[in-house]
């Protein structure tokens, strides 16, 4: 008989927000909701196996390029007085880091609408389809505003998705496409500005002979990039969650403030019990009540 395997999924622990919020953090959520019990590990793995390591590289892109661009503008020796030449630092195979990361980042909005498709029975296919509508469906955004009504905070949500993620999207069709209708990506590595000070890597999208994003530092804009989508992907699952909890009436999420998140495991969201139930519980117990009460445990669809 074969031992039981263990699996090393990750080379990141649940020290680190991406992966205590994009794995247990979910599970525990999935564990308080009223879902069958194969729909439930469809969502999970594609969090596990998809969602998060793809966020992970996101990351790890990023903190190589921060900690290269700090290292290179600390080292950087203005020329002296008289000086005829002066040594421009550059990023070593920033393009190529660029590409990757804007890949990585469609992929993941890309793959993030196969669980919203799981949680919200939509069809949704291609990462543009968060902002922009594919006929002869609405974009998510529209969605929402028709299916949301219930939940206006959802729906202001989803309004920021334009700002907060599309430009992602729209730079790497740029990269696939260059000239074309997304326009083209811009990526500057280290360069002097006109009155001769130097200026870290950014980038920008031209269309048409007019910029159209940017331009923006890179280290900069990728760190709010991972923070988004770290963001978007727990939040699908949230607005989900907070409608289809496992005894309605009875349970809440809620949010740990950052301070008080647990270093080991620095969850974000909880779901359990508000405060109070299980006092408004025993109470109920104790009169006489045509349908017996609501009992711990009990799940209602």
């Amino acid at each position: 008989m074969l031992p039981f395997v263990v699996v090393q999924k990750f080379d990141q622990g649940v020290t680190n927000p991406i992966v205590a919020r994009l794995t247990l953090q979910n599970l525990e959520i999935l564990q308080n909701c009223a879902i069958a019990k194969d729909k439930a590990e469809k969502i999970q793995s594609f969090y596990l196996n998809d969602l998060t390591p793809k966020l992970l590289r996101l990351s790890q892109i990023q903190e190589k390029l921060r900690a290269e661009t700090e290292k290179l503008a600390a080292s950087y020796k203005p020329p002296g007085k008289g000086a005829v030449s002066v040594t421009l630092p550059q990023v070593m195979q920033l393009e190529e880091e660029c590409r990757n990361y804007l890949y990585e980042a469609k992929n993941f909005l890309r793959d993030l609408l196969k669980v919203f498709n799981l949680l919200f029975g939509t069809s949704f296919e291609e990462a543009s389809e968060w902002t922009t509508p594919k006929k002869p469906r609405a974009s998510v955004i529209e969605y929402a505003e028709t299916n949301f009504q219930a939940q206006p905070d959802h729906i202001r949500y989803l309004k920021q998705l334009p700002a907060c993620i599309a430009p992602f999207v729209w730079m790497r069709n740029a990269v696939e496409h260059p000239g074309k209708h997304s326009g083209t990506l811009i990526i500057q590595n280290f360069h002097f500005e006109p009155d001769g000070t130097l200026a870290t890597p950014d980038w920008r999208r031209d269309k048409d002979g007019q910029t159209e994003y940017g331009r923006v530092s890179i280290v900069e804009d990728m760190r709010v990039g991972v923070h988004n989508l770290l963001t978007l992907a727990e939040d699908v699952l949230v607005m989900w969650a907070v409608d289809h909890a496992a005894i309605p009436g009875l349970m809440e999420m809620s949010v740990i403030p950052e301070a008080k998140r647990n270093p080991a495991c620095p969850m974000k969201y909880k779901m359990g019990l508000r405060q109070g139930a299980l006092d408004g519980l025993a109470n109920q117990g104790s009169r006489p009540s045509a349908g017996g009460g609501v009992r711990v445990g009990d799940t209602r669809a």
